[in-house]
Protein backbone atom coordinates (compact mmCIF):
# COMPACT_ATOMS: atom_id res chain seq x y z
CA UNK A 1 0.00 0.00 0.00
CA UNK A 2 1.33 3.41 -0.97
CA UNK A 3 0.70 6.82 0.44
CA UNK A 4 -2.90 7.91 0.95
CA UNK A 5 -3.10 10.44 -1.89
CA UNK A 6 -1.82 7.89 -4.43
CA UNK A 7 -4.24 5.26 -3.14
CA UNK A 8 -7.16 7.69 -3.38
CA UNK A 9 -6.10 8.59 -6.92
CA UNK A 10 -5.83 4.93 -7.96
CA UNK A 11 -9.17 4.09 -6.37
CA UNK A 12 -11.02 6.89 -8.12
CA UNK A 13 -9.35 6.15 -11.46
CA UNK A 14 -10.35 2.49 -11.14
CA UNK A 15 -13.94 3.67 -10.62
CA UNK A 16 -13.85 5.73 -13.84
CA UNK A 17 -14.09 9.00 -11.94
CA UNK A 18 -13.40 12.10 -14.04
CA UNK A 19 -9.85 13.52 -13.88
CA UNK A 20 -10.88 16.80 -12.25
CA UNK A 21 -12.48 15.06 -9.28
CA UNK A 22 -9.54 12.64 -8.97
CA UNK A 23 -7.14 15.56 -8.82
CA UNK A 24 -9.30 17.42 -6.30
CA UNK A 25 -9.42 14.42 -3.97
CA UNK A 26 -5.69 13.75 -4.36
CA UNK A 27 -4.73 17.37 -3.63
CA UNK A 28 -7.10 17.45 -0.66
CA UNK A 29 -5.33 14.42 0.82
CA UNK A 30 -1.91 15.91 0.20
CA UNK A 31 -2.97 19.16 1.88
CA UNK A 32 -4.59 17.40 4.85
CA UNK A 33 -8.14 18.45 3.94
CA UNK A 34 -9.84 15.21 4.94
CA UNK A 35 -13.35 16.65 4.81
CA UNK A 36 -12.98 17.64 1.13
CA UNK A 37 -11.38 14.30 0.20
CA UNK A 38 -14.22 12.45 1.92
CA UNK A 39 -16.77 14.65 0.13
CA UNK A 40 -15.33 13.62 -3.25
CA UNK A 41 -15.16 9.94 -2.26
CA UNK A 42 -18.74 9.94 -0.93
CA UNK A 43 -19.98 11.72 -4.04
CA UNK A 44 -18.30 9.14 -6.26
CA UNK A 45 -19.70 6.33 -4.12
CA UNK A 46 -23.21 7.73 -4.61
CA UNK A 47 -22.68 8.00 -8.37
CA UNK A 48 -21.63 4.35 -8.50
CA UNK A 49 -24.63 3.27 -6.40
CA UNK A 50 -27.01 5.18 -8.66
CA UNK A 51 -25.43 3.54 -11.70
CA UNK A 52 -25.69 0.11 -10.09
CA UNK A 53 -29.36 0.62 -9.22
CA UNK A 54 -30.09 1.76 -12.76
CA UNK A 55 -28.38 -1.33 -14.17
CA UNK A 56 -30.31 -3.53 -11.72
CA UNK A 57 -33.61 -2.04 -12.91
CA UNK A 58 -32.56 -2.92 -16.47
CA UNK A 59 -31.76 -6.48 -15.47
CA UNK A 60 -35.10 -6.77 -13.65
CA UNK A 61 -36.95 -5.49 -16.73
CA UNK A 62 -35.17 -8.02 -18.95
CA UNK A 63 -35.95 -10.84 -16.50
CA UNK A 64 -39.61 -9.81 -16.57
CA UNK A 65 -39.66 -9.80 -20.38
CA UNK A 66 -37.93 -13.20 -20.51
CA UNK A 67 -40.61 -14.63 -18.24
CA UNK A 68 -43.44 -13.04 -20.26
CA UNK A 69 -41.99 -14.29 -23.54
CA UNK A 70 -41.67 -17.76 -22.08
CA UNK A 71 -45.27 -17.73 -20.82
CA UNK A 72 -46.97 -16.06 -23.74
CA UNK A 73 -45.07 -17.83 -26.50
CA UNK A 74 -45.58 -21.20 -24.83
CA UNK A 75 -49.26 -20.43 -24.38
CA UNK A 76 -49.66 -19.49 -28.06
CA UNK A 77 -47.73 -22.58 -29.19
CA UNK A 78 -49.97 -24.87 -27.12
CA UNK A 79 -53.00 -23.03 -28.46
CA UNK A 80 -51.89 -23.43 -32.08
CA UNK A 81 -51.06 -27.12 -31.65
CA UNK A 82 -54.35 -27.75 -29.88
CA UNK A 83 -56.33 -25.97 -32.59
CA UNK A 84 -54.98 -28.39 -35.17
CA UNK A 85 -56.27 -31.32 -33.12
CA UNK A 86 -59.64 -29.84 -32.09
CA UNK A 87 -62.45 -27.94 -33.71
CA UNK A 88 -61.62 -24.32 -34.54
CA UNK A 89 -64.24 -23.04 -32.05
CA UNK A 90 -62.88 -24.95 -29.02
CA UNK A 91 -61.25 -23.06 -26.14
CA UNK A 92 -57.48 -23.13 -25.81
CA UNK A 93 -56.11 -24.78 -22.68
CA UNK A 94 -52.96 -23.14 -21.35
CA UNK A 95 -49.95 -25.34 -20.66
CA UNK A 96 -48.80 -25.43 -17.00
CA UNK A 97 -45.91 -22.94 -17.26
CA UNK A 98 -46.27 -21.20 -13.91
CA UNK A 99 -47.85 -18.24 -15.68
CA UNK A 100 -51.14 -16.59 -14.96
CA UNK A 101 -53.66 -16.20 -17.75
CA UNK A 102 -53.05 -12.51 -18.54
CA UNK A 103 -49.29 -12.34 -18.99
CA UNK A 104 -48.62 -11.50 -15.36
CA UNK A 105 -45.46 -12.75 -13.75
CA UNK A 106 -46.08 -15.37 -11.12
CA UNK A 107 -44.07 -15.30 -7.88
CA UNK A 108 -40.55 -16.61 -8.29
CA UNK A 109 -38.59 -18.26 -5.50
Amino acid sequence: MGDLSSDVERCLCDCACDAERVQRAKCSCEEGRAREAKRVLLSERQRLLDEMHSRQRGIDAIDHMLHRVSCECTSRRVCAEGAQERDAGAACAEEDTGCSGEGEVSARG
